[in-house]
C-alpha cells in the first residue's frame, strides 16, 4: 500500500490541496554556469562549461627534421606578417613551431596555431562535465560527459526553460471524466472543458476514484493527470515521472 503523506490527507479532509514539493514531476536542470545540451527527443541532457587551453609555440631540432644538424638548437623566428616559424643558425633550414600538450589537454589535432605579436601560441578548448541539479546525487563513478537519460520506454519533455528535462509515461488507459455524488457533469462547460456543477462549481475527475484520492495523487510529485478536453466527454490521463538515470 502506498504510503501518504498526513499533510495531505489533513489538506484533502479540509477540501483543499498542498502544493507539490520538487521532485521527478519538475525534473533536472543543469547548475548555474553551466550550458545544456538536450538531444533524443528530450530524453538526454549534458551539462558543460568550457575553459580556454592555451600553450606557447616553441622550436627544437626536431622541428627542422634531417636537414639540419641536431647537434645545434634551433631557434624560433617571430615572423610579423605571419605564422612564427623555426630556423637553424644559418637561416637556411626551416620548419614549423611546435607545441607541448599537458595531460588533461584536448587532442592535439584539437589545437589551432594563433599569430599574435611577440611568441605564437596554440590554442584549444576543453570541456568539462557536471551531472545536472535538483534531482538525486548522482554517481560520482559514472562518466557526467554521457550525461543523464530517460530509461527505456519513457518519453522526455524539455523543462527549465530548455535548462533540463523530465521523464514520464502514460499509465494506463484514458478515463472519461466524472463528478462526486451530489455534483452533475455539465459537458463542454467552458468551452470543450467540462464542469462539476452542485453546491459549488468544480473541475472534473477520473471514473473511477473520488476528488479527494485524486487530489492526494495530483499532489505526489510522481504522478500527474493530464486533461484532454473535448466535445462531449471529457477524458483524464494518469501519467506517471521518474529522474533521469547516469551510465557508467
Amino acid at each position: 500500500m502506498k504510503h501518504i503523506p498526513l499533510a495531505l490527507l489533513i489538506a484533502a479532509a479540509l477540501g483543499g490541496t498542498t502544493a507539490a514539493q520538487a521532485g521527478p514531476q519538475q525534473g533536472v536542470r543543469c547548475p548555474d554556469g553551466t550550458t545544456a545540451t538536450i538531444s533524443d527527443g528530450n530524453k538526454l541532457l549534458k551539462c558543460s562549461t568550457t575553459e580556454p587551453v592555451e600553450r606557447e609555440a616553441f622550436c627544437s631540432p626536431v622541428a627542422l627534421g634531417n636537414q639540419a644538424n641536431l647537434d645545434v638548437n634551433a631557434r624560433i623566428v617571430h615572423h610579423t606578417n605571419g605564422k612564427d616559424f623555426c630556423s637553424d643558425p644559418t637561416g637556411k633550414v626551416r620548419g614549423n613551431v611546435q607545441f607541448l600538450p599537458l595531460p588533461g589537454d584536448p587532442p592535439a589535432s584539437q589545437f589551432q596555431h594563433v599569430t599574435q605579436p611577440g611568441k605564437d601560441v596554440f590554442r584549444a578548448t576543453k570541456t568539462h562535465y557536471r551531472f545536472p541539479s535538483g534531482g538525486p546525487i548522482y554517481n560520482p563513478l559514472h562518466k557526467a560527459e554521457l550525461g543523464v537519460r530517460c530509461q527505456s520506454g519513457w518519453d522526455g519533455d524539455a523543462v527549465f526553460g530548455g535548462n533540463g528535462i523530465r521523464c514520464d509515461r502514460n499509465d494506463g488507459a484514458p478515463r472519461e471524466a466524472d463528478c462526486d455524488t451530489l455534483w452533475t457533469r455539465d459537458n463542454d462547460r467552458r468551452g470543450e472543458e467540462d464542469r462539476c456543477m452542485g453546491p459549488n462549481e468544480g473541475p472534473t475527475k477520473p471514473r473511477g476514484m473520488t476528488k479527494v484520492q485524486f487530489d492526494l495523487e495530483r499532489d505526489l510529485d510522481t504522478v500527474g493527470w493530464v486533461l484532454d478536453k473535448r466535445p462531449g466527454v471529457d477524458r483524464w490521463q494518469r501519467r506517471v515521472y521518474a529522474y533521469p538515470v547516469s551510465s557508467n
